[in-house]
């Protein structure tokens, strides 16, 4: 069908018709230290795969997940975890573990 044709085009103005189809985004610019934008992107590749876009899913996931509303209930994840270690060994090991 020609373009000048589509009932689509003629019924309402152009730009009404094509921002139905334009994504709205945002632009953030941020500095963040060398070695935790590395860990970050290994880790957004593991979990997504290398390809295009991984990077980008992986912030909106983490950006979702600290705006969202509400409040965790940190409570009910004392005691969660049985180890032998504290808590800062732990997280100790998960950092050198990441690297």
């Amino acid at each position: 069908m020609p373009l000048g044709r589509n009932p689509a085009l003629t019924q309402q103005p152009l730009y009404q018709y094509l921002s139905t189809y334009v994504l709205m985004s945002e632009i953030l610019k941020t500095e963040v230290n060398r070695a935790l934008a590395r860990r970050f992107k290994k880790k957004a590749m593991e979990t997504y795969g290398y390809k295009k876009g991984a990077v980008k899913k992986a912030l909106e996931e983490l950006i979702t997940g600290f705006s969202m509303p509400g409040r965790t209930d940190w409570l009910s994840l004392k005691g969660a975890i049985k180890a032998d270690v504290s808590s800062v060994e732990l997280q100790h090991r998960a950092l050198r573990d990441a690297d």
